[in-house]
């Protein structure tokens, strides 16, 4: 209604200015005012259609998740997590909380909510109902646990090996296993080291993909 309520008094106000050009020796020239003012009108309707189509627009990307981008990527992307580890690899599979992200050095899980940065990432975007839901990172550790997955974990607290023994509400129980990596070194084979969940960054299966 605005847009219409605009237009109108545009075109009033160029109606009077009109005056002194359509006017020859006192005659109208009716033809002249006509094409003036249809020009006009046609020029604020293109201008309204081009502020509806950016409103539109802002409106459409307003709705669209950083997960429906991912999906939409056709190639190698670049994930920056908490904590500026960057991550190259092809987008395999991703939900509404997590991502699997084929790499060189294998899979890795990624909370959603590590990411930070990402690139590169197109205009178009999957449809957000082709963003599943899928298990979320609660019910994927559980499995993990159920199963005894040797994983190599990458959290805020540091970089720790082991097996996942218990998951709580907000946090998870890690066993320290045998091998090379990160902070579990300090434990010794058999200490526990209670995680949040909030502070997860990747997760990677120790012996390579799953």
């Amino acid at each position: 209604m605005s847009s219409v309520f605009s237009s109108l008094i545009f075109i009033l106000f160029h109606a009077l200015v009109l005056r002194s050009v359509v006017w020859h020796s006192g005659r109208m020239d009716i033809e002249l005012f006509l094409a003036d003012l249809e020009g006009r009108f046609a020029e604020q309707r293109r201008r309204d259609n081009d502020l509806l189509v950016e409103e539109l627009t802002d409106a459409e990307r307003a709705g669209v998740t950083l997960a429906a981008r991912l999906l939409a990527v056709d190639g190698p992307v670049t994930l920056v997590l908490r904590g500026g580890r960057r991550l190259d690899g092809a987008v395999r599979d991703c939900t509404r909380t997590w991502a699997l992200v084929r790499g060189d050095g294998g899979d890795s899980l990624v909370p959603l909510g590590a990411v930070v940065g990402a690139w590169p990432l197109g205009r178009v975007a999957a449809g957000e109902a082709g963003v599943k839901r899928g298990a979320g990172m609660g019910h994927v550790l559980r499995e993990f646990a159920a199963r005894g997955v040797p994983l190599v974990v990458d959290h805020d607290a540091g970089a720790h090996r082991g097996r996942i023994v218990a998951v709580y509400a907000d946090h998870v129980d890690v066993e320290a296993g045998e091998g090379p990596v990160g902070d579990s070194r300090d434990w010794g084979v058999g200490a526990r080291v209670s995680l949040a969940l909030s502070g997860l960054r990747e997760l990677r299966v120790a012996d390579g993909r799953w």
